[in-house]
């Protein structure tokens, strides 16, 4: 409703003032603003990608990422606008008059037509934004809630009384294959363009998951096929899996079933930057919206579909199962503390179509490019793979080839230990003063954060308050999951000053590696020395490396360096590297239980 009164204000007032302006004024204007759109639409893509990257992942400027769509669309539209409105002007300064009722007629046809690509414009963009997903009243996605045709599945919902968002969306389809053609016309990768932005919003907490993500914070291994390629079955034999026999309901974008058709799964390894930051932060939160193939038929129409399922794994670590999103709000999370997470995501290609493009928040991958698909002629061929997670295991998920030159032997039960599994604080300290760098929760928990404090008036049990509700001790802890602290101060002999890690590069990722092979990079680290305590705990973002770690020097005895880590509940640990260098071998591996 809000959103509507908006609309309808704004479209009419920008009519209204060029109706009194006059045709050939109004005529230069909406020129200028389809122009100014074009150009908008045609660095969108580019704009959107460079902002994520440059967006910092925590601080003020985090929230960059979560707005970079709707920003790269609308701040280039006004500024191309704008710069185009004032070289018009200087190079045509005269108006030409007409009769009254012709300018008033044509000067509020060509104002109307401005307000309703201009509100479009910002509406599209700002349906791109980090927002509520029912952002003032309008909702243009939502799930349907039909029983008999396919609960869950993904479909046009509302609309705007003055539909400018698909008016927009449809003039510049049109244009990109007509007068402003291009070799990759926007109609083909955007059949939908007045979707994307509400897709990529679907998310748990109202749409207050992240919406963005960059190329590279995944990457497709696999793909496979489950039926004819020909599209020729009917899909209810093709819409079961072993945990339920029951076929699975489905309805397209449009609302409309499909009979006939096959299913093209994607395995997707995911980074760790893929993951959702501060309070949530440290878990793979996955949606049906945002994440979607393109599908192209013979004659060159392309269409949108999203996923009808996900294979992930389990709770029970090294345990896969199949996922249908077949109901409202069904939010697939990554479980254990895996640096790297590999999911698949399954889609309904209907009969005559093929897969063009695959995209993950928005970010395209041309399929085409992808390995040749695995084929299994029916669901239980696939959901053999599934239980083993065989589907989802390709050459990245291999162990890492190690370099043992100097690595060491170490004994976790050595005393005093360099590795221990504990959620304490090394220094605890008053909430008020812990709030300066950390995010906490209810129980006065670290959840998120890094900061400096003062280790002779601010940290340690002399300075925190006696009563336990007023001071910090503990990080949190999600469950099925350890913190596990590593010793690598200088007087360690696996620390970043030991012979075992001369040779290891600054640049690569600190890891923890389980006897399946299975990584768990650093998230934060503990230092201290005479003067501060520095600590960091981010789990939706690692270490880089030993880059991102406090300098250590052998000619001071009064600094100490714990790196961070949260590994799966009961997977057992046997190394510690620095990428491929192995720093330590545990003998016999650390259990995390």
């Amino acid at each position: 409703m809000i959103l509507n009164i908006i609309v309808i204000v704004f479209v009419l007032g920008v009519g209204y003032a060029w109706m009194i302006r006059g045709v050939f004024n109004a005529l230069i204007h909406l020129l200028c603003a389809i122009v100014a759109g074009a150009i908008a639409f045609a660095f969108w893509e580019i704009l959107a990608v460079k902002l994520i990257e440059l967006s910092p992942e925590r601080g003020f400027g985090s929230f960059l990422e979560g707005v970079s769509w709707g920003v790269a669309l609308i701040v280039p539209f006004v500024v191309v606008f704008l710069l185009l409105r004032t070289l018009t002007d200087k190079l045509v300064p005269n108006n030409i008059r007409n009769a009254s009722i012709i300018d008033y007629i044509g000067g509020g046809i060509c104002g109307l037509a401005t307000g309703v690509l201009c509100a479009g414009i910002l509406v599209l963009g700002i349906e791109s934004m980090r927002l509520p997903t029912d952002f003032l009243g309008y909702q243009p996605l939502a799930y349907s809630e039909d029983r008999a045709k396919g609960d869950g599945s993904l479909v046009r919902a509302d609309t705007l009384w003055i539909p400018v968002d698909r008016l927009t969306a449809m003039a510049y389809r049109q244009l990109s294959i007509g007068t402003m053609s291009a070799n990759e016309p926007l109609a083909k990768w955007y059949p939908e363009l007045e979707l994307v932005g509400m897709a990529s919003r679907v998310s748990p907490g109202n749409g207050s998951g992240r919406n963005a993500i960059t190329p590279d914070d995944f990457t497709i291994q696999s793909t496979y096929i489950v039926g004819d390629p020909k599209g020729t079955e009917s899909l209810a034999t093709l819409l079961t899996d072993a945990r339920e026999d029951r076929p699975q309901k489905y309805i397209d974008i449009d609302s409309e079933a499909v009979s006939k058709g096959y299913l093209a799964g994607y395995v997707v390894e995911f980074q760790p930057g893929a993951k959702e930051r501060g309070k949530k932060g440290g878990q793979l939160v996955v949606s049906n919206g945002q994440y979607r193939l393109l599908i192209e038929d013979d004659a060159g129409n392309t269409k949108t579909v999203f996923p009808i399922a996900t294979i992930s794994e389990s709770s029970k670590p090294d345990e896969y199962g199949r996922w249908r999103f077949d109901s409202k709000d069904v939010f697939i999370t990554s479980v254990g503390a895996k640096s790297r997470i590999p999911m698949a995501f399954e889609f309904v290609i209907p009969q005559g179509y093929s897969p063009v493009a695959f995209y993950a928040k928005n970010i395209r991958v041309m399929t085409d490019a992808l390995p040749d698909p695995v084929e299994f002629a029916n669901p239980s061929q696939r959901d053999e793979l599934v239980r083993s997670g065989a589907i989802l295991k390709g050459e990245s998920f291999a162990k890492r080839k190690l370099i043992t030159t100097d690595m060491i032997t170490y004994d976790p039960a050595q005393r005093p230990p360099l590795v221990s599994k504990s959620a304490k604080l090394s220094k605890m300290m008053s909430t008020q003063i812990a709030r300066r760098g950390f995010t906490l929760n209810e129980k006065n928990e670290v959840i998120d954060g890094e900061g400096e404090w003062l280790i002779k008036t601010e940290v340690g049990r002399k300075n925190a308050p006696t009563g336990k509700s007023l001071r910090v001790e503990r990080y949190t802890i999600d469950r099925g999951q350890t913190l596990v602290k590593v010793n690598v101060g200088p007087d360690s002999e696996i620390g970043l000053l030991s012979e075992a890690s001369r040779d290891a590069p600054l640049d690569q990722p600190l890891l923890l590696i389980d006897e399946h092979g299975n990584e768990y990079e650093a998230i934060g680290f503990e230092y201290s020395d005479a003067e501060i305590f520095h600590a960091r705990l981010t789990r939706g973002s690692t270490l880089s490396g030993i880059q991102d770690t406090p300098s250590l020097s052998r000619s001071r005895d009064d600094q100490d360096l714990t790196l961070l880590f949260v590994v799966t509940q009961g997977v057992k640990i046997t190394h510690y590297t620095i990428g491929d260098v192995a720093i330590a071998e545990f003998v016999p591996p650390l259990d995390t239980k």
